[in-house]
């Protein structure tokens, strides 16, 4: 297409098959397609930002994937809807695992300003540990895990049993059990 053709009188696949190459066209289609592709967008997302981000979004895929636009699937305004859609789906997809994300993250415990002071202390005690530690792949996996949140994640014996599902109690026999098999197997004498 030459910049001296007429381009509010082409139609929308002559528009399309240059969107990529012809900066007018690209001016021409969006100026035909933003309103309704606007009002199609807020009725699917009801919040103004949102809305503007996909429909800038959904132009931009167009643009870029230009070439592939077939007309024998459907309008322009159809292509621009199901690019729109599948933005849409797939930022719903995103916000989904961040929430799924967030909820596994929910038990934990954050540090609290005071925890960092303790660090050392920790690193220092780990070190001291190192016998034990080796010891902690044969203890059975209930209590290795428990064991496991309490030292690295530095959770409570009631905090790591609500992780894990299990009662306090639960939680302090498992531990009571795992610290027994940890100075069976450093020798009576060492703790």
């Amino acid at each position: 297409m030459v910049a001296d053709v007429d381009l509010a009188g082409a139609d929308d696949l002559d528009l399309v098959r240059v969107l990529d190459r012809e900066p007018a066209a690209v001016e021409e289609f969006y100026r035909r397609h933003v309103r309704p592709l606007t009002r199609h967008v807020s009725r699917v997302l009801n919040d103004p930002h949102d809305t503007a981000d996909v429909v800038a979004a959904t132009f931009i895929v167009a643009i870029e994937s230009a070439c592939h636009f077939d007309p024998a699937r459907g309008t322009a305004r159809a292509w621009l809807r199901g690019i729109a859609g599948n933005l849409i789906a797939g930022g719903w997809r995103r916000r989904a695992a961040e929430a799924r994300a967030v909820s596994r993250l929910r038990g934990q415990r954050h540090p609290v300003v005071d925890d960092y002071g303790q660090v050392d202390e920790r690193i220092d005690a780990l070190e001291r540990a190192g016998p034990a530690l080796a010891v902690l792949p044969s203890l059975p996996p209930a209590e290795r895990e428990l064991v496991n949140l309490i030292l690295y994640g530095g959770l409570s014996v009631t905090e790591a049993a609500a992780e894990l599902g299990i009662r306090p109690g639960t939680a302090r026999m498992r531990l009571a059990r795992a610290r027994s098999k940890l100075v069976q197997a450093l020798g009576k004498g060492e703790r």
